[in-house]
């Protein structure tokens, strides 16, 4: 099980890679543009519904949040019993923001920076270092 320890130096969770006294993506949710999702009658699934939304800074800030929280999970050690895993602490917290996993993947997908992002928090919280 990962802890706080084995998080770079003067670095805690939900705090950005680059400068930890900043939130972890801020500096990505400043370069966003507005979001563009106007709400209309939609008959598809949820999934294919957040995966045709373009990557504005709503929809940004979901997948942060979502990173954030599966960070502090893992990081507090606060997951059931034999479910420690990356994955579950994802399902989780994408299910705190009010998402199926499968809505946040769709989120993901196609943004490379937030793609970058959350391949460095898993990296991080599993206690691998990152460059």
């Amino acid at each position: 099980m990962t802890t706080r320890e084995s998080q770079p130096e003067g670095r805690q969770p939900g705090r950005s890679f680059e400068d930890p006294t900043k939130p972890l993506g801020e500096a990505l949710l400043e370069r966003s543009g507005p979001s563009n999702s106007a709400a209309q009658e939609d008959f598809r699934t949820r999934e294919a519904q957040a995966g045709a939304r373009p990557n504005g800074v709503a929809e940004r800030a979901i997948v942060i949040g979502v990173l954030r929280k599966m960070e502090e999970l893992l990081a507090e050690g606060n997951l059931p019993k034999g479910e420690e895993t990356p994955r579950r602490a994802l399902e989780l917290a994408a299910g705190r923001a009010g998402l199926t996993i499968e809505e946040y993947e769709a989120l993901v997908r196609g943004d490379a920076e937030l793609v970058a992002l959350e391949r460095q928090v898993l990296e991080a919280a599993t206690g691998k270092v990152t460059a």
